[in-house]
């Protein structure tokens, strides 16, 4: 049911609907210097070490970028699913998933460094270490450089048509009110999240799981898929509960959107650890060297804590705190939650990525300085653009045709 809006002019005022430049541009510039020094370090790090440190510098790279491209994966999702449901509650948050999903021109400068420099950490780029490799002459018809880069291409190119197309509707309906803009976009979600859907599988295969070009699991794209988008539903309760601190946004975010966000956060991570115990069971059921050795390097005195950390903190406790009815109404309790599960979505990346790092020797790489530079980097300076994306728009969708019931909504569960 629509109900109508009280007092429309205080709610979509600009007072109301912007984020002050001053504050905006304090925490993009805090939010830059420590991405522009943990950069510096980071290149520094590189430069003075041998291969290994190369490669350990790298590896963090890919770690702190695949988060971020996680979160912009995610976000679109949010952004499509949002428009096919047609739930009108979704209509007064929806912008924040919005301009995180159009970071995804960020997204192509921050995969630089891995394109450049893949042999650093993609195993099988290197020929010394395929030759003779059974198992490598079975995947290279798919593993091999040329289809690597232009898979890359495909990925990044549909990702920009879709997200680019959908910001666009959304901004331009702020200015025109056109609800076509609303009609169009939901119908270009519809194929949309299909397309999203095997591109951002197929990106998990490439970056992440080919990493270990002997290991394969069946269940890795959904697990990537189930780590992002929770992720994502964090960032968009992180960012409205902030947005509320400022003073913005009041009476158009309310503590029932707070409460729907919570239950969707609380639903992703227990689908995370479901997905994830799976994958496991079944790697273990099946007893196949190559699958069950992909574990056994992370139940190593080395990275065994990182690996129950993740079951305590991507799971247990989010799981504990989410599951009371009041404090998924608490915007500090999510707000709170929502830094909690980010953070243990990058620790998810590195675990997957930085074990894969070995010594000249062939020995493990433990724990360096040089790890937590090279994460926060990309982080960082994403995060950085993404407020001074945050602050140029409105931020909420002024004229969305479900605005109405998406401001006027209330929870009964």
């Amino acid at each position: 049911m629509t109900h109508a809006i009280t007092n429309p002019a205080k709610l979509f005022s600009s007072s109301n609907t912007s984020l002050k430049a001053g504050t905006a541009r304090r925490v993009s510039t805090l939010f830059f210097v420590v991405g522009a020094v943990a950069l510096a370090l980071t290149i520094l790090g590189a430069l003075q070490g041998d291969q290994t440190t190369k490669s350990v510098a790298l590896a963090g790279w890919q770690a702190g970028f695949m988060a971020v491209l996680g979160l912009t994966l995610g976000s679109t999702f949010l952004v499509m699913i949002f428009h096919q449901v047609n739930a009108g509650w979704t209509a007064a948050l929806r912008r924040q998933p919005e301009n995180v999903m159009s970071m995804i021109p960020v997204c192509i400068v921050l995969f630089l460094p891995t394109a450049i420099l893949a042999p650093w950490i993609f195993h099988w780029m290197n020929p010394d270490q395929v030759a003779g490799d059974t198992l490598y002459q079975a995947k290279s018809a798919f593993l091999n450089r040329p289809f690597f880069y232009a898979r890359a291409v495909v990925y990044f190119s549909l990702w920009l048509l879709f997200t680019q197309r959908i910001y666009r509707l959304s901004i331009g309906q702020d200015t025109d009110g056109d609800p076509r803009r609303s009609f169009k976009a939901r119908r270009m979600s519809s194929y949309g999240l299909v397309v999203m859907a095997f591109t951002s599988a197929f990106a998990g295969f490439d970056w992440l799981m080919s990493l270990d070009y002997h290991w394969f699991s069946t269940m890795f794209g959904v697990y990537f898929f189930a780590g992002f988008i929770g992720a994502a539903v964090s960032l968009c309760a992180l960012i409205v509960i902030l947005l509320r601190r400022t003073g913005a946004l009041d009476g158009i975010i309310t503590n029932e959107h707070i409460h729907d966000l919570g239950k969707l956060m609380f639903g992703f991570v227990v689908f995370w650890a479901y997905i994830g115990f799976s994958q496991y069971f079944l790697i273990w059921y099946g007893n196949i060297p190559e699958e069950t050795m992909w574990f056994q390097i992370r139940r190593t005195d080395h990275w065994m804590p990182y690996s129950i950390a993740l079951a305590f903190g991507r799971f247990i406790v989010p799981f504990v705190i989410l599951m009371p009815r009041p404090w998924r109404r608490s915007s500090l309790v999510i707000g709170v939650m929502a830094v909690w599960l980010i953070a243990f979505n990058i620790v998810d990346m590195y675990w997957i990525v930085r074990p894969t790092v070995e010594a000249v020797d062939g020995g493990e790489v433990g724990f360096m300085w040089l790890d937590v530079a090279a994460v926060l980097a990309p982080v960082c300076l994403f995060f950085g653009l993404l407020v001074r994306r945050i602050a140029s728009n409105p931020l909420a969708p002024m004229h969305d045709p479900r605005m109405d019931e998406g401001v006027e909504h209330k929870n009964y569960v």
